[in-house]
């Protein structure tokens, strides 16, 4: 029997990367999923016949995270497709590798609402649900850069520092309304959107000499930590930052 069985999953930014590995784990240990995608209807709908390809069930759900009705729609189609929702995974996101003093503010603000505010919406509207149930597990995926500076990525460090403060407040605010408010913070995690930037032998070398196990992450590896927080053996836990990052930030 799965850990997650009978519980209902809304993943954002779910159709690949790193939430694309988190939806099918939560729906290998039983939960529904509602997938959410922003753009690539193809790739959440593959996602969704990988789920119901081992038994699996769940929902796919157009809906950009910055914008505050069809965020508020895609909440309601959960509640009313799928009856409840158990477990909110703020995983869309954009990361833009620009040098401070070339930063446009177009490309600022598009990085900061994405990965705040719509934090910050999904967070809110899901988290009114939960409160009727007296019950819910939040995971917001941050990154290593919530601690880490790193060059080129001012507005991306900032954005993920915002998100460990979030993070806590939330879990601080909704912890008597009997929700979980957790984070994820991954290091360097090989996929799609960085693999290409990944074959270059010296860059990769770069990042691996980082990271004490001297190897990358691939999505996978996120997905117990999620189950975990996801379940009911994460229920003392509350406000933490999980680092999944191979030792990358212990020096």
């Amino acid at each position: 029997m799965g850990k997650l069985k009978g519980k209902v999953a809304l993943v954002t930014g779910a159709s690949k990367g790193l939430g694309k590995g988190i939806a099918i784990g939560l729906a290998k240990e039983g939960a529904t999923i509602l997938i959410n995608y922003n753009s690539s209807k193809q790739h959440a709908e593959e996602v969704l016949q990988e789920i119901e390809s081992f038994g699996g069930k769940g929902i796919i759900h157009q809906a950009n995270t910055r914008n505050k009705d069809e965020v508020n729609l895609m909440v309601h189609t959960a509640i009313n497709q799928l009856g409840k929702i158990d477990i909110l995974v703020n995983n869309a996101g954009v990361m833009y590798n620009t040098p401070f003093l070339d930063i446009e503010e177009s490309e600022w603000d598009k990085l900061m609402e994405t990965n705040v505010k719509g934090y910050f919406l999904c967070g809110q509207v899901v988290a009114k649900e939960m409160s009727k149930q007296n019950s819910g597990k939040i995971i917001n995926i941050s990154s290593t850069r919530q601690v880490q500076s790193w060059p080129g990525n001012a507005h991306y460090c900032a954005s993920k520092g915002a998100i460990y403060m979030l993070t806590r407040v939330m879990a601080l605010e909704l912890g008597p309304y009997g929700i979980h408010v957790n984070s994820i913070a991954p290091g360097t995690i090989e996929t799609d959107l960085n693999r290409e930037t990944l074959s270059d032998e010296s860059f990769r070398k770069e990042r691996l000499d980082r990271i004490p196990l001297r190897k990358l992450g691939k999505p996978d590896d996120l997905v117990g930590a999620a189950v975990l927080l996801a379940s009911g053996e994460s229920d003392f836990i509350n406000g933490a930052s999980l680092m999944l990052d191979g030792g990358q930030t212990i020096w």
